[in-house]
């Protein structure tokens, strides 16, 4: 196997930035595809330096790509780069012409934490025709919510999102997007820790998708927001998309 750390102007953000990518032994064709996104305060290289993730994936045919989006919320900034559209169109038509890798749905995931979770969330489900699968692991769903409760953010958000009425019923309000798949929607693999700040917001996240009846576990465990958990569950993810 093979860890790559790239460096590329991209088209949509208009700047270079940096992706690392864990090529399999044999890169396959037919071979899955992750798309891991990161937290808030993390880049491209947290995974690799918080997890064990190249143990993990040194026993799997996954190539993993795990892109920088600094503090984007996985939104492109009003009069700003366009995170979104870089990681929802370009990354993965990217590494698909660098390494060969499979453009299949059923072989294409994504996942991420905490704010990646969100960014997993958003990315899959307004793609559902890209991805088999979302893994999202300690997220925080609900922007008008954590709005709401750290009115420090107000500036910041606003600069992300516009105003807490823009995010209703647009790409940034979770609840809507579940609300709007069919039975083509991606999976979804949810976990959270029990000590979790964001545990009511996954505990109501689980409810809506329940509700809309998607495909879809809910895994609670002990912990909070920590890499202890989350080196565990990538190492789920990893077995989950192998034995697909």
């Amino acid at each position: 196997m093979a860890v790559c750390h790239i460096e590329f102007y991209s088209e949509k953000l208009e700047m270079k930035t940096r992706i690392n990518v864990i090529l399999p032994e044999h890169v396959d064709k037919n071979g899955q595809v992750l798309l891991l996104l990161h937290g808030l305060g993390d880049d491209e290289n947290t995974w690799l330096e918080q997890t064990r993730i190249v143990s993990y994936a040194s026993k799997s045919n996954t190539t993993i790509i795990m892109p920088r989006v600094d503090r984007s919320y996985y939104t492109s900034i009003i009069g700003g780069p366009s995170y979104f559209e870089y990681i929802s169109q370009e990354i993965l038509q990217r590494c698909q012409d660098w390494f060969n890798i499979s453009n299949k749905k059923n072989e294409t995931f994504v996942a991420g934490i905490s704010m990646g979770g969100f960014g997993a969330l958003k990315t899959g489900l307004t793609n559902p025709t890209m991805f088999k699968q979302i893994f999202v692991m300690s997220a925080m769903p609900d922007i008008i919510e954590n709005w709401r409760d750290n009115s420090k953010r107000d500036k910041w958000y606003r600069s992300l999102f516009g105003t807490p009425e823009q995010v209703q019923q647009s790409i940034n309000d979770i609840a809507y997007l579940v609300a709007k798949q069919d039975d083509t929607a991606p999976e979804i693999w949810q976990l959270c820790g029990r000590n979790d700040p964001f545990y009511n917001m996954n505990v109501s996240l689980d409810q809506q998708i329940r509700k809309r009846g998607l495909k879809h576990q809910f895994v609670e465990v002990a912990g909070g927001h920590e890499w202890s958990v989350w080196d565990k569950a990538i190492k789920q993810v990893l077995h989950i998309i192998g034995e697909n």
